[in-house]
Parts: C-alpha cells; structure tokens; sequence
C-alpha cells in the first residue's frame, strides 16, 4: 500500500487522511500505552485520572501549546475515526442498504445514550466543582465518580471526553450513513431518468 501518492487531486486528499490515520494511531497507541503504564505503576484506583494529571509537553518547557494526554487522545480518535470513514467511502457505498441501515439504526442508538452520559457527567462535574469550592479543596482534574462501585471510581475529565468523544463519532456515523444513502438514491435516479 503506496501511503504518498500526489498524482492528482483525489489522491492528494487520499494521501492527507492516510497521514493523518497513521499520526493518529501513533497518538492513540502511545497514549493508551501511557496510561496503562502510568496507572500499574502508580498504583491507581481511579479509572483515567494518569492521563488527567499531566500536560504534554510540561508548561515549564512549552507555554504557549500544551494538552493532557486525555486531550490528545481524544482529538487522535476522533481524526482517526473521521480519515477512516473518508478512506472507507467507497467501501460502504457497496454494503447492502440492509447493513448500512442496521449501522445507522447503531449509530443513533449509542448517539441518544452517549448524549446522556455527557449531560450527566456535566451536572455531576458542576455539582461536585460547587462542593470542593465551599470546602475549599478545589481540583478539577482529580474529581472522580465513585457511583455505582466505589472500589474503581472514574475520573470526571476522562470520562466526559471519553463520551463526548462517543456522541461525536456516532452522531456523525449517522450523518455519514444518511449522506451516503442519498447518494446511491441520486445515482439511482440518474441511471433510472430516460
């Protein structure tokens, strides 16, 4: 598989998804990796709170740009995921409606319980900020979820990007699907129009 092909205009654009897919990878591999490090040899209990903790690269060596490894990872899977479904067009332009539409159907479901997730990972990160503010011990990186099992509660910030991140890949799975639906129904119309 040729990555770099600049030979017209396609692919160019061919060529810039399947850079920014391999970057991305790179970025989600690496990150992952981190973390799963990070938390066996920290010890932690808190699911996400590694990859909350830290600005990469430090501020004290780059001030002007700088991101927890949440941040990158969250902004890998979402290009990944959108050069993917670009290189893939023509791909799931030739599935059978009946899988297309199963996967739109999937895509709108996660979407509706993803939604919920974010809203209401929102309110309890509102509530709980508004609660360590009166006690005076206010960090929002390191507040956790502990319901429904306190033996491994969620970091707040891990979990909010990780789902918005979920709502964004499903709502426009969705999208995606549907434009790509009217387009074979405008293919159809043209080959069927005397």
């Amino acid at each position: 598989m040729k990555i770099i092909n600049l030979s017209n205009e396609e692919e160019k654009i061919r060529t810039f998804f399947k850079l920014i897919s391999l970057i991305s990878l790179v970025v989600i591999i690496s990150t992952s990796i981190y973390g799963i490090l990070g938390t066996l040899i920290q010890g932690g209990n808190v699911v996400g709170e590694v990859l909350v903790t830290l600005e990469v690269p430090p501020i004290e060596v780059f001030p002007l740009f700088y991101s927890k490894p949440i941040t990158w990872l969250s902004a890998a899977i979402l290009a990944l995921y959108f050069s993917s479904l670009e290189l893939g067009k023509d791909m799931v332009m030739q599935w059978r409606k009946f899988h297309r539409d199963i996967l739109k159907f999937f895509a709108f479901f996660v979407c509706a319980m993803a939604t919920y997730e974010v809203l209401f990972n929102f309110t309890l990160w509102g509530g709980l900020i508004a609660s360590d503010s009166i006690l005076g011990e206010l960090n929002v990186d390191i507040i956790k979820n502990t319901f429904p099992n306190p033996e491994t509660p969620w970091n707040i910030v891990f979990a909010t990007k990780l789902f918005t991140v979920l709502t964004i890949i499903s709502a426009y799975s969705f999208y995606y699907l549907q434009r790509i639906e009217s387009k074979i129904n405008e293919r159809h119309l043209s080959h069927s129009a005397p």
